[in-house]
């Protein structure tokens, strides 16, 4: 969860946006708990074969997988930035202008 959390702060610019998207990872996060208490089933008590097998299941699907996905996501998309292909987008705006966009301003790179 730290890191998530880290690298979610890291890729989010602008205090509002970024405390929303911190609070519904934080949150989606505590459902977890709903989850576990129903596949910890006590029949099988004690090695818990469902439960360590959705919990292992989750892990691979959605951590491992994710991560690698956000990381070559992110890693197009910087290159895709760093050669130009978002400045069309933002012509004609004020410095100002263009830091009120957030990350979705050109010269912002996401941390991969």
């Amino acid at each position: 969860m730290p890191n998530t959390l880290s690298w979610l702060a890291n890729n989010t610019e602008g205090s509002l946006k970024r405390a929303v998207v911190l609070g519904m990872v934080v949150g989606w996060g505590n459902l977890n708990g709903i989850v576990s208490s129903n596949i910890f089933i006590k029949s099988e008590k004690p090695r818990f074969y469902t439960g360590h097998g959705v919990v292992l299941g989750f892990q691979c699907a959605f951590l491992l997988g994710g991560t690698l996905f956000m990381h070559f996501a992110l890693k197009r998309e910087n290159k895709a930035r760093r050669a130009g292909l978002r400045d069309a987008q933002y012509e004609g705006l004020s410095d100002d202008q263009k830091m009120i966009k957030g990350d979705k301003r050109p010269a912002f790179l996401y941390t991969t």
